[in-house]
């Protein structure tokens, strides 16, 4: 073989390799900032969130089958860096926070929904996943003073309701504080997804009900 076709070949086999890496960084690279600005269903149920996702999310949501992993302190100090340069953005806050929330970590997801508060105190999903975190990070009573705020802010939401009654039940075991929320949302709306099992809960517990959940 001629010295030039083997130089040749070299340089063409180091090339393509370059050429992959650069490739796959760039995938990896934009699989990460998907994931940091992807939509997140909120205001997850109490102990549900747990077991959502494959955030959730993690919870959060699964990559296809092939898909590089995520570098998720990556994509977190990403939204740090964006959120210390915009500093009056809730938004971006709101984003990291339902990202931490999405991967069950909940102790940085509670600061940053607090920091997304601060700036936006209206935004009751966001403090209903507030309330969620607290709770599965083992603080039903802080759970409830959010779901409280957040009904102050809008007495007809819906989540926030049906949140109230599982802290009430499994973070606090209050039947009566359980049952009031269950009767307040089922006058709301009594196809309620999941409030026919809290029905049969607070009934095994001997509670009661007014209402008739309809079946799911």
């Amino acid at each position: 073989m001629k010295k030039e076709t083997i130089i040749t070949a070299v340089v063409f086999f180091a090339v393509g390799f370059l050429a992959g890496y650069i490739y796959d960084a760039q995938k990896n690279w934009n699989a990460q900032r998907a994931a940091a600005s992807a939509p997140r269903v909120h205001e997850d149920a109490p102990g549900e969130a747990a077991t959502a996702g494959g955030a959730g999310g993690g919870m959060g949501q699964a990559l296809p089958e092939g898909h590089p992993p995520i570098d998720t302190s990556a994509v977190v100090k990403t939204l740090e860096e964006q959120a210390a340069q915009n500093p009056t953005d809730a938004e971006v806050r709101l984003k990291l926070a339902n990202y931490l929330y999405d991967h069950q970590q909940w102790r940085p997801a509670i600061e940053w929904y607090q920091k997304a508060l601060a700036l936006d105190p209206k935004n009751v999903s966001a403090r209903t996943d507030l309330g969620t975190a607290y709770f599965n990070a083992g603080n039903p009573q802080e759970a409830l003073q959010e779901y409280r705020q957040s009904l102050k802010y809008d007495p007809t939401h819906q989540p926030t309701l049906y949140n109230s009654i599982i802290v009430n039940l499994d973070g606090l075991h209050d039947t009566a504080a359980a049952t009031q929320a269950w009767e307040r949302l089922n006058k709301m709306n009594p196809s309620y997804p999941g409030l026919d099992r809290l029905k049969d809960r607070l009934e095994a517990a001997g509670v009661s009900l007014s209402g008739s959940a309809t079946r799911r």
